[in-house]
């Protein structure tokens, strides 16, 4: 349903002639206002939606009680009398203040356990606002959309050069449309070298974010063709630092990666381009080569709609064109695909980390709904004993729609306490959330407590107050004097809401200790999943850009065995080595062909260039044949080692020894010249490792020789090569001794990083770490918050049975007959509730299921430990009140009553 039909239903609630009156002219100004509000994003245009209709209900809930009770206006307007008046809502929140003060135990508990909730779901709101739904950084951000192909269950975010030429030229709908590629450079002014993040952009690419230079000008076409002029446009903070921020900049020489780029224009101060984590200092432009046989997809697509048409229409366009495109390249659209897409920057970009939060999200929802049940509880409990003032109230003429409203008002203070207590945790919880979330989360960074976040906590707020204030509400409206003096009736029927709530609670707290359990099993069944390496002693070395003077494989393979002489004989550095990439990292795959086969075996595998020493310091295992040694040179016979996986796919009944690839050969062509040649030899097989993932099974993959590597693939991604370091058992320092080492080989080399090899590991598993650790601490906050819960409801009934237990013990009932019962109505709410979670959690466990490894959403060992778990929790929390009974003095029991 839309807003305005939401508006115009709302409108209801004026009385009649105000509706007829005014209601068209309110209606025209709502749809405006939303329109505008629209404009600046989907969230504030919901934001306002909801407001609009909030005032016109309230304000029609006010008209009309202000005219049952005879009110009247003044000569200045304002209402009087009546039960509506502002002057009786004012006298019930200040009586409902003064009785919270005068219970300060009861308000701090109730303020306290909703704070946590609100400040859980504040928090994850912020997060959740500033990765997913914040408007992009980009003038008329809500006509900007990305390209993607649909992969039948996920999206693939690169095209390739003809994809991306194809949909620039046919879509009708795209009024501009750019790629970019990010890039670091190593800036040279003065004499001061600084790494920044760069841009290599398309044509369009200013056009399609709607920025235009603050400063001199775009690139011109001639500028984006291959050996084209080097120019760069610049950032505000790179202008100010380097050229002082004067006018001069424009034309000035910028030395990046030791090459000389004109500056033309200069960004405007507020240009930010949320797809890199880092702020873009420089960008220059590129040119895409456009070539049918080419099916990388390494380019991102964003476009600019063009005006008068919707994203709707733009989606049909894009999509419209998937066919004839596959029919003129068959060769670039793979068989799952669905066909082009158009897509938000969350679902592109912030993937299944987006899922977790969403997730994490309904987690937090459900601990405020059990903070919300014990809130309910607790002013149950509080109405139960204030039954007596409640029923004089309305023997002295109060309604009972003024007692409901002031048991609503305390209920409301108390929840707008809470969430202004709560904002001050969600911001000590978005720093939590930051620091454990994944770092390849775009826009993370931006996540904080703005007026959206205390919009959302002034809005959890009022619905919480609503939620548990009214339970307490209903009740306490209906009590009259005559029901307050049938004591009988009280006694049967104390509890019952009370413990319908421990139902609730106990079901939702399953829920969040299964989900908790099924990903605390993930983690722990991936952290024993064997690497097929040992990083125990190993440090790896990395460095975030190539510095000048290694341009060839050459000059970085010589570096590495300079660096290693150097490590010789130290007492805390025993070897090292080098590779293209550290496992478990993502690295560079690349087509092959068998050679000699009339069958073609075709298809993109992963590609390694190792030092010799390599599988020997990892703890590989050489299958057969040999490892690769120092005589495999530049110039020598091209040889290659695969691992198991590789042999399995394309030897299943031979030895692989002595065979032939063709690396980079597809479709009978090579992808560069520099490739061209009798193949690489296989001279050994090694065992399988993750090189991807501990999740995802061992790749196919292919190592080489570093001398052996041309140039332009082993440094494809325009850094250094890593190095692995294996510290000695005692003596030394292992990261000192390997500064020393890269300082002596080369001073000018900029500061690597170094760390541990386990650590890599730790990191592969940071989005199982990230979900198991908050979903656990929020099924323990829930599991404690249930066992309150319980405690409270069974201390209220023991005290409220006084009477009832007294006469039991007074009629022979002994210590294991009172302590049976009360374990048994504490419990059995708590049975009805596990069976409703367990019921719950296999539905809901199946969103999470792309998150689980090695266990099912319905895994019997997890629910019932999980079982176990809160059934033990609540004998522990039932059997204080049982304790307490037990204690009991029939005679003086029998006395005071």
């Amino acid at each position: 349903m839309s807003w305005a039909r939401t508006y115009r239903l709302a409108l209801r609630a004026l009385p009649a002639e105000l509706r007829l009156k005014h209601g068209w002219a309110m209606e025209a100004l709502f749809v405006r206002e939303l329109g505008r509000a629209r404009q600046a994003g989907r969230l504030r245009g919901a934001l306002a939606g909801a407001t609009g209709v909030w005032d016109v209900v309230w304000r029609g809930l006010y008209e009309r009680g202000c005219r049952r009770g005879g009110g009247t206006r003044d000569h200045e307007g304002t209402r009087r009398e009546g039960r509506w008046s502002m002057d009786t809502l004012g006298q019930d929140v200040t009586h409902s203040l003064r009785s919270l003060l005068k219970a300060p135990r009861f308000t701090a508990v109730v303020v306290l356990t909703l704070a946590l909730g609100m400040g859980a779901n504040t928090a994850i709101f912020s997060v959740l606002d500033a990765v997913l739904y914040r408007p992009l950084p980009f003038p008329e951000a809500r006509r900007v959309v990305n390209l993607a192909w649909d992969g039948a269950g996920y999206l693939q975010d690169g095209l390739s050069p003809v994809q991306f030429q194809y949909w620039h030229e046919h879509a009708r709908t795209l009024d501009a449309m750019a790629t970019w590629r990010p890039f670091l450079g190593r800036v040279d002014e003065g004499g001061e070298v600084s790494i920044v993040r760069g841009l290599r952009v398309s044509p369009e690419f200013l056009q399609v974010l709607g920025w235009t230079p603050a400063l001199g000008r775009d690139f011109a076409a001639a500028e984006y063709v291959p050996d084209g002029p080097r120019v760069a446009l610049v950032s505000h903070a790179m202008w100010q630092a380097r050229f002082g921020g004067t006018a001069d900049a424009v034309g000035s020489t910028l030395s990046v990666n030791e090459e000389p780029y004109t500056v033309v224009g200069v960004l405007p101060e507020s240009f930010a381009f949320p797809y890199v984590r880092e702020p873009v200092g420089v960008i220059v432009p590129v040119g895409l080569s456009v070539d049918p046989d080419d099916e990388g997809r390494n380019w991102p697509a964003i476009a600019r709609l063009r005006e008068g048409f919707t994203r709707e229409e733009a989606q049909a366009d894009v999509a419209s064109l998937t066919e004839p495109f596959r029919a003129a390249y068959p060769n670039q659209v793979y068989e799952r695909e669905r066909g082009m897409t158009l897509a938000t920057f969350g679902e592109l970009y912030a993937g299944d980390t987006a899922r977790s939060l969403w997730i994490l999200m309904g987690a937090v929802a459900l601990v405020l709904l059990i903070a919300c049940a014990n809130g309910a509880n607790l002013f149950l409990a509080r109405a139960a004993r204030r039954r007596g003032e409640m029923a004089l109230r309305a023997a002295l003429g109060a309604t009972r729609g003024r007692i409901a409203r002031f048991v609503l008002a305390e209920s409301l203070l108390v929840a707008l306490a809470a969430g202004a207590l709560g904002l001050p945790l969600a911001r000590w919880g978005v720093g939590v959330l930051v620091s454990l979330t994944p770092s390849e989360v775009p826009r993370l960074a931006a996540a904080g407590i703005d007026w959206r976040a205390m919009l959302f906590t002034f809005a959890v707020s009022l619905a919480t107050g609503l939620v548990f204030g009214g339970a307490a509400a209903w009740p306490s409206a209906r009590t009259g004097l005559s029901e307050v003096l049938k004591e009988s009736t009280r006694a049967a029927t104390a509890g019952r809401g009370r413990q319908g709530l421990i139902v609730a609670q106990s079901a939702l707290s399953t829920v969040l200790l299964v989900g908790a359990a099924l990903l605390v099993v993930t983690l722990v069944g991936l952290r024993r999943v064997d690497p097929g390496f040992d990083p125990e002693g190993l440090v790896a070395v990395r460095f975030p850009l190539k510095p000048a003077g290694y341009e060839t494989s050459r000059d970085l393979w010589e570096f590495q065995r300079r660096v290693g002489e150097q490590v010789k004989g130290s007492p805390a550095v025993s070897s090292i080595v080098g590779a293209t990439n550290l496992p478990l990292e993502r690295g560079i795959n690349f087509p092959m062909s068998i050679g000699g086969r009339i069958d073609d075996f075709e298809g993109a595998v992963e590609w390694r260039a190792v030092t010799p020493g390599y599988f020997r310091m990892l703890g590989i295992a050489l299958v057969v044949g040999r490892p690769f040694e120092d005589t495999d040179v530049e110039g020598g016979p091209p040889v290659a080692i695969i691992n198991e996986a590789f042999a399995r796919r394309y030897f299943p009944s031979q030895s692989p020894i002595g065979q032939r690839i063709d690396i980079g050969r597809h479709r009978g062509e090579f992808i560069d010249s520099s490739l061209v040649g009798p193949g690489a030899e296989i001279v050994g097989v090694v065992a399988d490792i993750r090189e991807l993932s501990l999740r995802t099974e061992p790749r196919r993959t292919m190592y080489v020789p570093p001398a052996q590597a041309p140039t332009r693939i082993s440094n494809v991604r325009g850094t250094m090569p890593v190095f692995i370091a294996r510290g000695r058992l005692a003596g030394g320092d292992v990261e000192r001794t390997l500064r020393q080492a890269l300082r002596a080989v080369d001073p000018a080399l900029p500061r690597p990083e170094i760390l541990p090899l386990r650590d890599v590991v730790a990191r592969s598993l940071a989005r199982e770490r990230f979900g198991a650790t908050l979903l656990s601490v929020l099924a323990m906050l829930a599991l404690a918050l249930t066992a309150f819960g319980i405690y409270g409801v069974l201390a209220y009934t023991v005290r409220q049975r006084r009477r009832e237990i007294g006469i039991r013990m007074a009629l022979g009932a002994g210590p294991q007959e009172v302590t049976r019962m009360v374990l048994l109505q504490g419990i059995s709410p708590v049975l009805l509730g596990l069976l409703l979670g367990v019921a719950g959690s296999a539905g809901l466990s199946r969103v999470a299921a792309g998150f689980l490894w090695g266990v099912t959403p319905t895994d019997p060992t997890t629910l019932a430990t999980v079982a176990a778990i809160l059934l033990g929790v609540a004998l522990v929390a039932s059997w204080i009140p049982a304790h307490e009974a037990v204690g009991l003095d029939p005679v003086d029991t029998l006395k005071s009553e």
